[in-house]
């Protein structure tokens, strides 16, 4: 299954409540990004895992994946969504106000 497919099946199961098994789909995204070589879908699937831990009390958890976005870059901005939000989730857990 491609990464798109998966970033869509965990946004279908936190739709139902069940964000456990998104966490595992969205997991599994993230690996299918790296193996297709594909930043943009990596940086969505990455920010929608951040999202989804943070959204759970689970900060410390998410942190690294909303870095990670933070410190992407591409020409075009198709990330720079993501981007945003990413930095915004980070200066909330830190506690700075926007």
């Amino acid at each position: 299954m491609d990464a798109s497919r998966h970033l869509q099946r965990a946004r279908e199961l936190i739709d139902r409540g069940r964000p456990e098994l998104a966490e595992s789909a969205l997991s599994d995204a993230i690996d299918a990004s790296v193996q297709a070589e594909d930043l943009v879908m990596l940086t969505r699937a990455r920010i929608a895992l951040g999202e989804l831990l943070v959204e759970q009390g689970r900060e410390d958890e998410a942190l690294p994946f909303l870095q990670a976005v933070v410190r992407t870059e591409i020409a075009n901005g198709s990330v720079d969504g993501e981007v945003k939000a990413a930095a915004r989730l980070l200066r909330r857990i830190r506690g700075i106000p926007e």
